[in-house]
C-alpha cells in the first residue's frame, strides 16, 4: 500500500507542472528521491531501484544549465545503479542524461556516452518495443545526431535524423517532428543546400500552424526566411521576414528578435541597402558586443564588413572585417579566418591600400593550404586506422581455423603491410608539403601579377583621362585665340562700315552680317567654356558649376545648384572629371528627359563626395536595359568617368516622372 502510494506521489509532479513554477517542480522530486532512498533502506526492491534510476535521470536532466555538478552527480549515481541490478533501461536513459549534458562542454564525452546508449537501446528494441523506450531512444539518437554534427560529422548527423522522421511520426510526438524538421533545415542550409533546407523547414512550418504555437513558428519563419535568401528568392524573403515581424511584435523575445535582425540585415545586403543593414545590426549589437569569443558575434562583425563595403566605406569595411579575424582566430574556426583575411585583401585593394592587400592575401593563402594538409593527414589517419582494425579482425577469424605456423605468417604479412602502409602515408606527406609549397609560391606570383595588373590599368586609365583633358584644353585655347580672334576683326571692320554708312552697301543686309558674326562668336566662347572651363582652373569646381548652371538656365529651362563644403584639396584632374559628370547629366535632363526644371546637389564632407542631379523630365523604364539608352544619352561615358573616380553611380527613374541620378566618390580612393 505504502509503495503505491509513493508511486503516485511520482506522478503528481508531472500532471500540476502546468501550474506550478520549476523551483517547485525541482524541490517535489527531490523531496520524493529522498523518500524512495528511505524505503530503499527497508526493503531491497528491484522496481523501487528502477524508478529511482528514472528519477534521478530526470533531476539530472532538470539541473542541466542550473548546476551541473548536481546533473553529473544524478546521472552518475542513475548509471551506478543500473549496472549494478542490471537495468538495461537504465543504463540507456543514464548514459543518454550524460551525453546530453557533454554537448555543450565536451563533444568527445557526449558522443561516447551517447553511442553507448543508442547501441544499448538498439538491442532492448527487438525484444521491448514499447512507447516509454522508443521516446527513450528517440531523444537520445537524435542528441547523438546534434553532437556529430558539431563534430563535423554532418552526413552521419543527416543519416541519424533521417532515422529518427519515422518513429517520431509513430509516437505522434508533433512539437518534436516540428522541431526536426526545422533543425534539419538549418543544418541543410549551413552546408548550402538550400533547396532541401527549404522543403524540411517548410514541413516543419504546416505542423507549428496546426499546433499553434507562436514562440516555435516565430523561430520557424525567419529560417524560411534565410532559405528563401538562398534560393535567391528576395521577393520571398521579405514577405516572410514581415510575417516574422508580425508574431514578434505579438510574442517578442530576445532570441528570436536577435535572429530576425540578423536575417533582416542580409536582405538588406543583397537588395543593396546597405544603410538599413545597418540600423538593423545596430539594434542587436549591445546582446553579442560583450562576448567577442563567441560565433555570433563574429557573424554580426562579418555582417557589417559586408554592409560597409556595400556602401563603398572601406576604412569601416575593414576596421569590422579585422574583429571577425580576430573572432575566427579565438574560436578556432580555420575556415572563416581564411575567409576574413580574403575579404579584407579585397577591400583593402579596393582602397588602393596594395601592400595591406597583397599580406592579407598571402596569409589568407597559406591558411587554406595548412586546412586541406590538416584534411589529407586526418584522412590518411582514417585510412591506416580502418586498415589495421580490419587486419586485426581477420587475425582473430584466423585464430579460429588455422594453426599458430599460419597465425605467425599472418602477423608478419600484418606487420610488413603495416610498414608498407606507414611508408606510404610518409611519402605522401612529404609529396603534399612539398604541393603546398610549390602551390603557395605559385598563387604568390600570381597575386603579384594581378596586382600590378591593377596598377597598371590605373596608371593607364588615369594617362588617358588626362591626356583627353589636355587635348581639350590646347583646342579650347586655338579656337578662342585663332578663330576667335579672326572673327572678332571681322566684326570690327564691319561695325566701321556701318557706321560710315557708304550708300553702296545697303544697311539691313550689313547688319544681318553682323547679327550673325556675333551669334557665332558666342557659340564659339560655349564651346571653348565646355571643353576647358576658364573658370574652373582659375577660380576652382564651385564657381565653374555655378556660372555653367547660369549659362544653361533660360526661357524654358531653370538649373539650380545647391552646394555644400568646399573644393579645396580636391585636385584638378579630379576636379574637372566631377565638372564632366555633371555637364553630361545636365545636358541629358536638358536634351533627352525635355526637363524644365533641373536641381544639382554637390555635397562634401571629408573625403566623402555625394552628387545628385534630379530633373522632372520623361523619365524612364528601369526595368529595361540602361544600355539602350547609351546611344543617345552617353552613358557609358558617365560610368567610365566616375570608375575613374573610383565611385559608383545609380539611377531612379520611372516613366513620366522624371529622374535621379546619385553619384558617389570618396576621394581618397579615387
Amino acid at each position: 500500500m505504502r509503495l503505491s502510494l509513493l508511486f503516485s506521489v511520482i506522478l503528481l509532479p508531472f500532471l500540476v507542472f502546468s501550474q506550478t513554477e520549476k523551483e517547485q517542480y525541482i524541490d517535489s522530486l527531490q523531496q520524493v528521491l529522498e523518500d524512495l532512498r528511505y524505503l530503499e533502506k527497508e526493503q531491497q526492491d528491484a522496481d523501487i531501484l528502477n524508478h529511482k534510476v528514472e528519477l534521478l535521470c530526470i533531476l539530472a536532466r532538470e539541473f542541466d544549465g542550473i548546476d551541473s555538478t548536481k546533473t553529473f552527480d544524478f546521472a552518475h549515481e542513475a548509471l551506478k545503479i543500473s549496472k549494478q541490478n542490471k537495468y538495461g533501461k537504465g543504463i540507456v536513459d543514464a548514459n543518454f542524461t550524460l551525453g546530453r549534458a557533454f554537448m555543450y562542454i565536451d563533444q568527445q564525452k557526449a558522443e561516447y556516452h551517447l553511442e553507448k546508449g543508442y547501441k544499448l537501446a538498439n538491442q532492448l528494441i527487438k525484444s521491448d518495443s514499447s512507447i516509454p523506450l522508443l521516446k527513450l531512444w528517440a531523444n537520445g539518437t537524435y542528441n547523438l545526431g546534434l553532437t556529430y554534427g558539431t563534430l563535423g560529422k554532418h552526413k552521419k548527423e543527416i543519416e541519424f535524423t533521417d532515422k529518427i522522421i519515422p518513429v517520431v511520426k509513430k509516437l505522434g510526438d508533433s512539437l518534436f517532428l516540428a522541431n526536426i524538421y526545422t533543425n534539419l533545415g538549418v543544418k541543410y542550409i549551413n552546408l548550402a543546400n538550400y533547396n532541401k533546407g527549404y522543403q524540411s523547414i517548410y514541413k516543419g512550418r504546416e505542423i507549428y500552424k496546426l499546433l499553434n504555437d507562436p514562440q516555435e513558428t516565430t523561430f520557424n519563419v525567419i529560417q524560411l526566411a534565410q532559405a528563401y535568401e538562398g534560393l535567391d528568392s528576395l521577393g520571398q524573403m521579405k514577405k516572410t521576414l514581415a510575417e516574422a515581424k508580425v508574431l514578434l511584435e505579438k510574442h517578442p523575445n530576445v532570441f528570436d528578435s536577435f535572429n530576425y535582425n540578423l536575417q533582416e540585415s542580409q536582405y538588406y545586403i543583397r537588395t543593396k541597402k546597405p544603410e538599413d543593414a545597418v540600423k538593423s545590426l545596430d539594434e542587436i549589437l549591445g546582446l553579442v558586443e560583450n562576448d567577442k569569443n563567441s560565433t555570433l558575434y563574429g557573424i554580426v562583425m562579418q555582417r557589417y564588413s559586408r554592409a560597409y563595403e556595400a556602401m563603398k566605406d572601406f576604412k569601416s569595411a575593414t576596421s569590422f572585417t579585422g574583429k571577425y579575424i580576430e573572432n575566427s582566430k579565438a574560436t578556432d574556426r580555420g575556415m572563416s579566418w581564411f575567409q576574413g583575411l580574403y575579404q579584407r585583401s579585397r577591400q583593402y585593394a579596393a582602397m588602393a591600400n596594395y601592400e595591406n592587400a597583397y599580406k592579407d592575401l598571402l596569409n589568407a593563402v597559406d591558411i587554406y593550404d595548412s586546412l586541406e594538409t590538416i584534411k589529407t593527414v586526418a584522412k590518411l589517419e582514417e585510412l591506416n586506422l580502418k586498415y589495421e582494425t580490419a587486419q586485426r579482425e581477420k587475425e582473430i577469424l584466423g585464430l579460429k581455423v588455422k594453426n599458430e605456423e599460419k597465425k605467425s605468417q599472418a602477423y608478419l604479412l600484418g606487420g610488413i603491410a603495416s610498414i608498407l602502409c606507414l611508408l606510404l602515408f610518409g611519402g605522401y606527406y612529404v609529396y603534399s608539403q612539398r604541393m603546398r609549397k610549390a602551390r603557395k609560391k605559385e598563387r604568390e606570383r600570381e597575386a603579384e601579377v594581378e596586382l600590378l595588373k591593377q596598377e597598371q590599368q590605373n596608371k593607364i586609365f588615369s594617362a588617358m583621362i588626362e591626356g583627353q583633358e589636355k587635348e581639350r584644353k590646347r583646342l579650347a585655347i586655338d579656337l578662342h585665340d585663332g578663330l576667335g580672334g579672326r572673327l572678332s576683326g571681322i566684326s570690327m571692320n564691319l561695325s566701321k562700315l556701318d557706321k560710315d554708312e557708304p550708300k553702296q552697301y545697303p544697311k539691313k543686309q550689313l547688319q544681318k552680317v553682323m547679327k550673325d558674326l556675333n551669334d557665332s562668336l558666342t557659340e564659339l566662347r560655349s564651346i571653348a567654356r565646355n571643353m576647358m572651363p576658364e573658370t574652373l582652373v582659375k577660380f576652382g569646381l564651385q564657381a565653374a558649376l555655378k556660372d555653367y548652371c547660369s549659362s544653361m538656365t533660360g526661357s524654358e529651362t531653370k538649373v539650380t545648384l545647391q552646394f555644400y563644403g568646399t573644393d579645396k584639396g580636391i585636385n584638378i584632374n579630379q576636379q574637372v572629371t566631377m565638372y564632366r559628370v555633371i555637364q553630361e547629366l545636365i545636358n541629358n535632363a536638358i536634351k533627352h528627359a525635355k526637363a524644365t526644371e533641373v536641381l544639382v546637389q554637390f555635397m562634401r564632407e571629408d573625403n566623402q563626395v555625394d552628387i545628385t542631379v534630379e530633373d522632372n523630365g520623361v523619365g524612364f523604364d528601369k526595368s529595361k536595359s540602361l544600355k539602350q539608352k547609351d546611344s543617345g544619352m552617353g552613358l557609358s561615358n558617365l560610368q567610365t568617368r566616375v570608375a575613374y573616380l573610383k565611385g559608383n553611380i545609380d539611377f531612379e527613374s520611372e516613366e513620366n516622372e522624371g529622374t535621379t541620378v546619385n553619384v558617389h566618390i570618396n576621394i581618397d580612393a579615387a
